[in-house]
């Protein structure tokens, strides 16, 4: 059959017509959200230089590197002609030279102090150590002593030398004691100066087993609303103690006597009475303090001393070996608001513990500064033996009964001793 031909048009379809959305690919930039928990650190199992490490091999460590310098080392010496080396003294110095050679110049201002700092007096003098090794080494005699001890040898004309032996330094130490007994009838420069009265100066041996301390407060611990003397008084028996609130945070509480006990204060001091063992002393809460301690243990500290005069026997001095220094406490309680549950403090008096007698008698051997003869102990111990041997041989039965019954003194010596302090950790 032969082919047909059909001169209508065709109807074609456009194949993206119809079709529904974007023609290229969209891009969405919407991030990721939050992780939900935090970072955490993982531990890192691996050497954190293992890739920066670096060991050298064999042959870099053995191989080694020539030095190759000049023969005179860069500086060029001439053997034959000394003239090279004259200095010319017409030659201008360079101006950042002639600053460095420059002298200081001192202000005027610092000259006159320097001037009142070397101004000598009478009364003041250099300490002059009786040892061979300070005056050895010096230069001349001007610079052993100051100008004042120079002078006045000058005018006695002494050209021996102090110190130099054993000799002379046993006599000049003799010598100070036998200065120290002479009377002061007078001024050592002013003859018109009179002293109006000699006191002797010791240490205090009633009270120094006792340690003594230094309380420093911030501000004025007096009671407010009470007259000058009251105050006076009853800050006088005050007494300060360490305590501990609920929360554990430890103060210093400051207590002062209440009315009752001042009448029973004054009435022992006026009828110069000792302190009753069973009589109670009440003492109120005034302040807390924060404190700060510090005591001859610790390294840089100031020692310091307090006198105490007494009629008719003279000076003593004590050591203060304890410095305490109290800040005032914010607020009763502290800043968290917790209140201290001891607003009143019970005293009783008691008799030292043993603990505290050995305290007290190494506190008093300070002063003795004796040495034990080891002779003299040694004769002691040999005698006590013997006695011992002596009372062993003669009643041998009766010491054996006698033991438990020195055991039972013991134990009422002991219980006599530590009941006051007893009864009062009770009260």
């Amino acid at each position: 059959m032969p082919p047909v031909i059909q001169n209508a048009p065709v109807s074609r379809k456009d194949p993206d017509k119809g079709k529904e959305g974007f023609v290229c690919n969209v891009k969405y930039t919407n991030v990721l959200p939050d992780i939900p928990f935090d970072g955490k650190f993982i531990s890192y199992p691996f050497e954190a230089n293992r890739f920066i490490e670096y060991k050298p091999t064999s042959l870099e460590r053995n191989y080694k590197n020539e030095l190759l310098t000049e023969p005179d080392l860069g500086v060029s010496i001439d053997l034959i002609n000394p003239e090279t080396y004259d200095i010319d003294m017409n030659v201008e110095l360079d101006p950042e030279d002639e600053k460095l050679l420059e002298e200081d110049h001192i202000p005027q201002a610092d000259q006159k102090r320097h001037q009142q700092h070397t101004k000598t007096v009478s009364w003041l003098r250099k300490t002059e150590y009786i040892s061979t090794e300070y005056n050895r080494f010096q230069t001349s005699s001007e610079m052993a002593e100051t100008k004042v001890g120079y002078s006045s040898k000058k005018q006695s004309k002494l050209d021996i030398d102090l110190y130099k032996d054993r000799e002379s330094q046993i006599e000049a130490i003799e010598a100070s004691f036998e200065a120290a007994k002479k009377p002061i009838t007078c001024h050592d420069t002013n003859a018109r100066i009179k002293p109006v009265e000699i006191l002797p100066v010791f240490p205090d041996f009633q009270f120094w087993h006792m340690p003594c301390a230094h309380v420093i407060f911030d501000t004025e611990p007096t009671p407010r609303g009470k007259t000058v003397p009251a105050t006076v008084e009853q800050m006088s028996l005050g007494m300060i103690r360490g305590m501990e609130d609920e929360s554990g945070d430890q103060f210093v509480a400051y207590f002062l006597p209440s009315d009752l006990t001042l009448k029973k204060k004054k009435q022992e001091l006026d009828n110069n009475e000792q302190p009753n063992p069973d009589e109670e002393y009440e003492y109120k809460l005034a302040r807390e303090y924060n404190w700060n301690v510090k005591n001859k243990a610790i390294k840089g500290f100031e020692e310091n001393y307090f006198f105490v005069f007494r009629e008719n026997e003279g000076v003593f001095y004590n050591e203060l070996q304890t410095r305490v220094r109290l800040n005032k406490r914010r607020g009763r309680g502290g800043a968290g608001g917790i209140s201290s549950s001891v607003s009143k403090l019970i005293v009783k008096n008691r008799e030292p513990t043993e603990n505290e007698v050995r305290l007290q008698n190494a506190r008093l051997v300070q002063l003795e500064n004796l040495a034990p003869d080891d002779d003299d102990e040694e004769v002691a111990e040999e005698e006590q033996a013997e006695d011992n041997k002596n009372e062993q041989s003669k009643q041998p039965e009766k010491t054996s009964s006698e033991q438990p019954s020195k055991e039972e003194n013991n134990s009422d010596s002991a219980s006599d001793l530590f009941g006051s302090s007893s009864s009062e950790d009770e009260d």
